[in-house]
């Protein structure tokens, strides 16, 4: 029996030794991965004993604290003297507050190093009771999360620099979800639109109800086509704000993908160009104000030179002819003094007409000298003259300009001047039209004839068909205010160029300018007088 129960003691010891050595490897494991799981997310943990005062850190927090665990008692008065002097009452104040109270805390605090280098920590503590309720420990964790505080800051500097730029350009972020259509705004999208965050719901037909009733078709078509393609969209468009007033934006967006190439979201901005939009307008009243007082100038002066040279030979003609009623009303009329102060009425006349002659020869003929010119170019080049006069009168301009047209023989400044004129006429035409949308098309083609041919076409109020060739005649107008010289000068100048200016009734409204201008490879083979049946085909605007 004592054998044996000798004998069955030693595999009992045995295995005993067995298992408290896999439990103190286990221990070490569990502590290597604690220790290294500590150094991976820089946390340290700590205790204390709030009866004996003596603390516990683990070699992370030593490593946070810039302490040798070797050399180091660690204390509470130890750790505080690392403490960031500003911060330092209110760590103690947790601390005490905890062991008074049972109560978990978290902080954030600094920790100051020789040099004047500065970290961060995040740390939490938890109250440990014995079985009667009474705390004994204090047991935490402390973090270290400088580079996260220098990546907020950095964050937070970078959003407010975002801001003040955005308020400076006067440009708002946004983003919109196609399919869910949820839409995120920045601050100065906000402000932008006139709205305030906290007591509006930002949606997608919230946004197009704000949107001008003339502008929500073309930005709705191009936001589709944009989302449809996967394609950036650039558009200008104007806003009608709750008082009332207007505001004119651009707003450019691009596309997120998803892996799957489907659209995920646009990205984009809107900037406020309300301002320019109003200085180039004023701008352009003002330019206006200055050519029409130049050309009243002009005008007074021209006025002056021609009376003064054809004064005399209506004030002879008109003495001539009462020379010759004198003669005939005598009671033996005197028929030779009679032809004779006749003769003279006649010839004083034709040197009247002559001055006429020769100024219209000097207007026809003291031209620049004619180059190649893209007409397409010269047309856009106008638009974007009369941009802010035609959004002004909701003018919206439908154009067809072909890419393959070739040159033209002229002086571009001379069709500019015909082209503004055209389409501020145009313009002019439809500024009382209310039943209908106020639409000006031009268009550009060449002619079989070798030569481009140019429409500018409205909905205006129009005119009658017998008066479509006296519109061109000086100083005839269907204008109240109009001067009648407009026209005149255009038709002189396409004339001038070996070109034709001619006009028709629009159907079923307004009416159609259309002019030729010679090619500028045909240009020495064209005359001034050059014209074909295709001059009298207009171009079909539909």
């Amino acid at each position: 029996m004592v054998g044996r129960r000798s004998k069955n003691k030693r595999p009992r010891t045995k295995g005993r030794l067995g298992k408290h050595r896999r439990s103190a490897a286990e221990i070490r494991r569990s502590e290597a991965c604690m220790a290294e799981g500590q150094r991976l997310t820089r946390t340290g943990t700590w205790a204390l004993n709030v009866v004996t005062k003596r603390c516990f850190w683990s070699p992370e927090l030593f490593r946070i604290l810039e302490f040798d665990p070797a050399s180091t008692d660690p204390s509470i008065s130890t750790f505080l003297d690392r403490v960031h002097p500003s911060d330092r009452d209110a760590v103690q104040q947790n601390i005490d507050l905890a062991i008074h109270t049972g109560k978990d805390f978290a902080q954030d605090y600094r920790l100051l190093f020789g040099g004047g280098t500065t970290k961060y920590v995040h740390s939490i503590g938890h109250p440990v009771t014995n079985k009667f309720g009474e705390i004994i420990d204090i047991i935490g964790a402390a973090t270290e999360i400088t580079d996260r505080v220098y990546a907020e800051r950095a964050l937070k500097r970078s959003e407010f620099y975002l801001a003040e730029a955005e308020k400076i350009s006067h440009t708002g972020c946004w983003a919109r979800n196609p399919t869910t259509g949820e839409l995120f705004w920045s601050q100065e999208e906000w402000r932008i639109f006139g709205l305030d965050p906290k007591k509006t719901e930002l949606s997608y037909q919230m946004f197009l109800n704000m949107i001008h009733p003339d502008d929500r078709p073309s930005l709705e078509m191009i936001s589709t086509s944009a989302v449809h393609s996967g394609k950036p969209y650039d558009i200008p468009f104007r806003i009608v704000l709750s008082d009332g007033s207007i505001k004119h934006l651009h707003s450019v967006g691009n596309p997120v993908f998803h892996e799957s190439g489907q659209v995920r979201e646009y990205i984009g901005v809107t900037m406020d160009v309300t301002d320019r939009k109003l200085t180039e307008a004023a701008l352009q009243e003002a330019q206006s104000e200055l050519a029409r007082v130049a050309r009243l100038t002009t005008m007074g002066e021209f006025a002056a030179s021609i009376a003064h040279d054809i004064m005399q030979p209506l004030a002879a003609t008109v003495a001539y002819g009462e020379a010759a009623r004198r003669w005939l009303n005598r009671d033996v009329p005197n028929l030779v003094e009679a032809q004779d102060a006749i003769n003279s009425a006649v010839n004083a006349a034709d040197r009247a007409s002559e001055v006429i002659t020769r100024i219209r020869a000097l207007l026809r003929n003291d031209k620049p000298e004619y180059l190649a010119v893209d007409i397409n170019s010269v047309i856009r080049d106008v638009l974007r003259l009369t941009d802010s006069t035609l959004q002004g009168r909701n003018v919206l301009v439908r154009i067809r300009l072909p890419a393959d047209l070739p040159q033209v023989r002229g002086d571009r400044i001379g069709l500019q001047q015909v082209i503004m004129n055209l389409i501020t006429n145009g313009s002019d035409a439809m500024s009382s039209i209310t039943d209908r949308s106020r639409i000006l098309r031009i268009e550009s083609q060449i002619e079989a004839s070798g030569s481009v041919l140019v429409a500018v076409a409205d909905v205006g109020t129009g005119f009658k068909p017998g008066i479509a060739d006296r519109i061109f005649d000086p100083l005839f107008t269907t204008k109240s205010n109009g001067m009648g010289l407009g026209l005149s000068i255009c038709r002189s100048i396409i004339e001038a160029h070996g070109g034709r200016l001619w006009a028709s009734p629009g159907s079923p409204h307004g009416a159609v300018f259309q002019f030729t201008m010679p090619i500028w490879k045909q240009a020495k083979t064209l005359t001034e007088n050059t014209e074909s049946a295709a001059l009298q085909t207009p171009i079909p605007l539909d």
